[in-house]
């Protein structure tokens, strides 16, 4: 048991924020948290002791005046913008608080964005789809026929799939050409495989893995492209060997969330994207694997002791497959959804579900 301390959280995302704060809450802290977020439903959960809006992202003065009102000893931030942020500031703060760890700046700007992060692995032989940059309208029509229909238009920083576009031809992909030429120099064109999405979160020390997850979906062939509500945890060694030597040529010090897809053609996995944040799923990686990354981050911080890593197999369901199963023989129970965890906090998930 840690002895009573004070946490400042620092991040943007409602889910996000609200499923850190549920694996937080059997810790022996008061929680705080900080947002830019102005409808953060994170404000409403039972587990905060008070909330701080209008943060600064590129600032540490609020910082430090929460930290001398509240006493607090360890600065967390959740988001990426905010890592990033308390990582270029960590000198200065360690000074007041402890700080939860970061990549190195010039690191961790390659890893969050797809673009850099697509001939970062290229250049390094780690399994990614092929890539190319969307420059002029004849090179866009070499490159997705060397790449080859269904092809995707990514931004090279967007989360949980926003902004990302399939087309089935050149006449579909020239037209979003021509609409939006202006707008695509930050664009990365990428093949469409047909497979399941594959999701690693990890946590590392300066390159090497401490503890982690694998979760994997259902085969998508379709024009998904958000977080899934059906689940799969399991260990598969070659999803570990990518993403092990993709860490240690990062240097990666912290936690992330790494997205892949596995192919259906020939079972291989690649890397999509790395998110360098804690994940929408974060309670399921708790729950249904039995690790927690936001405990697991504070003890590391301040230096204690961690429990031996080791993650269980489980699933999570749809509410919809918990309905459907309930006259059958494998029945299934509101227990075995995400929805679960929201009975924990209700004033903070209906505000969430509300938007308010």
């Amino acid at each position: 048991m840690l002895q009573k301390t004070s946490i400042l959280l620092i991040g943007y995302d409602s889910n996000l924020c609200l499923g850190v704060l549920y694996c937080l809450k059997s810790l022996n802290a008061d929680i705080y948290l900080l947002t830019s977020n102005k409808k953060n439903a994170a404000r409403f959960s039972i587990y905060l002791k008070k909330t701080y809006e209008e943060y600064d992202k590129n600032g540490i003065q609020q910082i430090k005046d929460i930290v001398k009102a509240h006493n607090i000893g360890l600065i967390m931030p959740i988001d990426e913008l905010e890592i990033r942020n308390i990582k270029l500031h960590t000198e200065e703060l360690s000074k007041i608080a402890i700080c939860s760890w970061g990549t190195e700046v010039d690191r961790f700007d390659i890893a969050i964005n797809k673009m850099k992060l697509a001939k970062f692995l290229t250049e390094h032989n780690v399994p990614c789809p092929k890539f190319a940059v969307l420059e002029d309208l004849e090179k866009l029509k070499k490159d997705a026929e060397d790449i080859g229909y269904p092809v995707l238009v990514k931004p090279d920083r967007e989360a949980f799939g926003r902004l990302i576009q399939r087309f089935e031809n050149w006449e579909e992909l020239k037209d979003f050409y021509m609409e939006n030429e202006t707008k695509l120099n930050r664009f990365i064109l990428q093949p469409f495989i047909i497979g399941s999405d594959v999701t690693c979160n990890v946590i590392c020390r300066e390159g090497e893995l401490i503890c982690y997850t694998i979760q994997e979906s259902p085969v998508k062939t379709g024009n998904d492209f958000s977080s899934n509500d059906i689940l799969r945890f399991h260990d598969d060694e070659q999803v570990i060997s990518v993403i092990a030597k993709m860490m240690k040529l990062l240097n990666w010090h912290g936690v992330a969330c790494i997205d892949m897809r596995r192919d259906i053609r020939d079972n291989s996995v690649k890397v999509l994207e790395i998110n360098g944040r804690f994940w929408a799923s974060v309670i399921s990686s708790y729950v249904r694997a039995g690790i927690n990354f936001p405990v697991t981050m504070v003890k590391l911080a301040l230096a204690k002791e961690v429990d031996p890593f080791h993650a269980k197999q489980g699933q999570q369901l749809t509410l919809k497959q918990v309905i459907s199963s309930t006259f059958t023989k494998n029945r299934s129970s509101i227990k075995d959804t995400k929805y679960i965890s929201y009975l924990a906090d209700p004033f903070a998930r209906i505000a969430q579900l509300l938007k308010i």
